[in-house]
């Protein structure tokens, strides 16, 4: 259903922003040399998107590389994909569950992927995390939650063009 969120979606997204582990904040600080190679040797991802301030917020979320790209899903309205729609910079790096960092970042840009291109990033998570996920999938579909693909393409951000941004 368009716009359907998980029931207390905002709330949890604003107790786990304020209560983001040692580390996750100073990212940003840190010298860019992962790789998405490092990240898919771990289970989960942390996504560092920056607000319009310039305020980095980090997240944890699955991720699947295929490619040379990493693909992720998420819901349609979820914040990360807010200020993913105004700044498509993000930092990518390895993380336990709750989003404490596990190696080096590396500058990446995100999109939301179009319908056509969705079941190649449907089939790398999928594969990836299995029976897990397929659990976590179908109750999304129970609950109609509004979800999205993302790719993200690792690249230093200068080099970045304009197409690349979320499309609004």
């Amino acid at each position: 259903m368009p716009k359907r969120r998980l029931p207390a979606a905002l709330l949890g997204a604003r107790i786990a922003a304020r209560t983001a582990p040692r580390g996750a904040r100073e990212l940003v600080e840190m010298p860019r040399t992962g790789s998405v190679g490092e990240v898919s040797r771990h289970k989960r991802a942390l996504l560092v998107t920056f607000r319009r301030d310039g305020t980095p917020v980090p997240t944890p979320v699955w991720a699947a590389p295929a490619q040379g790209r990493l693909y992720v899903r998420s819901e349609r309205y979820a914040g990360k994909l807010k200020r993913l729609r105004n700044d498509s910079r993000l930092l990518v790096a390895p993380c336990t569950v709750r989003g404490r960092p596990l190696g080096a970042p590396f500058e990446a840009r995100a999109r939301m992927l179009e319908a056509a291109e969705e079941p190649q990033a449907e089939r790398a998570l999928a594969e990836r995390y299995g029976l897990g996920r397929a659990l976590f999938e179908r109750t999304m579909d129970l609950l109609r939650v509004d979800m999205c693909f993302l790719v993200i393409t690792p690249g230093p951000w200068e080099s970045a063009t304009a197409e690349e941004h979320v499309p609004r």
